[in-house]
């Protein structure tokens, strides 16, 4: 009887073995909804942890009295936060690694009721006037736990959290408040977070009137040479501005384009490390009359007594498939920091 026993075992311990060979040594959960809130605003919104705690965490629900702290600066990071609640709850912290153009980097550690982590990142992709969200988890399984997993529906059981927390994220924002949006000469000057960005391009001191052939002769050659190297390039071709002289009618910029990851050589490099703070106008028309959405932003930093590092300009739209200048959308964000917070060099 007793080597029954032991076969029984040694059985049940082969096939958990076997079970554990063949399950999954990864995890991924992620759903996405669509929010009817400017891409600023809600990356703002995303990236701010007392936000999530107070408006749409789905899993606090279980515990009223769930104990938290923050620590850090809002929405930048290196901010964390923690909980401490019951045994639906247990204990944990997240903290923001970083701020990659629409992507929200977090890391998310349990302790309590069983140790464990795994990555987590917010995606907020603008869509007209709307912002598709996305919510998602990875994480490693131990090889030990590769078995359960195999009876476990993960995807099911965080999914359903996820597409909760998102729901009540689309509810709160669409219904939000909008006190952080101020008008100045007609234009609308929100504050955002400015993301750490990296950007390839040229410099150079260019002529108002020659602003344009400026662009026209770098910006195809760099998205030419970016795609060559293989590079992913995140975002629109972009004019970085250091200064803008109206008595000599000149400008000191930078034609470029955004390259999260990789070198481009034979081009400049531009870093403009997240900040706490910039302002953002989303200008539509022709270029000429830009002005006077700066003229705006000068008015809004007089009355703040702000200063910027730089000022970026996003081209969103080609004028060579739209003709109509009343739909051309040009982003200006005007990043307010310490003067060292550009960094440039040639690769």
């Amino acid at each position: 009887m007793l080597k029954k026993v032991v076969y029984v075992l040694v059985s049940l311990i082969g096939i958990y073995l076997v079970l554990c060979l063949v399950g999954p040594k990864k995890v991924q959960v992620e759903r996405s909804i669509t929010v009817n809130a400017s891409n600023e605003t809600v990356k703002t919104k995303l990236a701010d942890f007392k936000f999530f705690q107070e408006k749409w965490n789905p899993f606090s629900e279980k515990d009223s009295a769930m104990k938290t702290t923050f620590e850090g600066e809002t929405g930048m990071p290196g901010s964390k936060y923690s909980w401490k609640g019951n045994k639906d709850v247990g204990s944990g912290s997240m903290e923001l690694i970083a701020i990659n153009g629409d992507t929200i980097l977090q890391k998310i550690i349990f302790t309590e009721p069983r140790p464990g982590g795994g990555d987590v990142y917010l995606i907020a992709k603008a869509n007209a006037n709307a912002t598709n969200v996305t919510w998602g988890m990875k994480f490693e399984v131990g090889f030990f736990m590769r078995a359960m997993m195999l009876f476990m529906n993960m995807d099911k059981m965080i999914g359903a959290k996820y597409e909760k927390g998102l729901a009540k994220f689309k509810e709160v924002m669409e219904v939000a408040p909008t006190s952080d949006i101020k008008t100045y000469n007609g234009y609308e000057i929100k504050e955002v977070i400015w993301p750490d960005k990296t950007y390839f391009g040229k410099k150079a001191i260019v002529a108002f009137d020659k602003l344009s052939a400026f662009y026209a002769e770098n910006f195809p050659k760099i998205f030419n040479d970016a795609m060559n190297n293989k590079l992913e390039h995140t975002g629109p071709p972009s004019s970085i501005f250091y200064t803008y002289d109206e008595q000599k009618k000149q400008a000191e910029c930078a034609a470029v384009i955004s390259v999260p990851e990789g070198q481009l050589k034979g081009w400049e490099k531009f870093n403009v490390p997240s900040a706490n703070l910039a302002l953002h106008i989303a200008y539509y028309g022709a270029y000429d009359k830009i002005g006077n959405a700066h003229m705006a932003m000068d008015a809004y930093m007089k009355e703040k007594g702000l200063m910027q590092t730089c000022m970026v300009e996003e081209y969103i739209t080609d004028p060579m498939t739209e003709k109509d200048t009343a739909k051309w959308l040009t982003n200006i964000y005007y990043v307010i920091k310490n003067s060292d917070n550009v960094q440039i060099s040639v690769q």
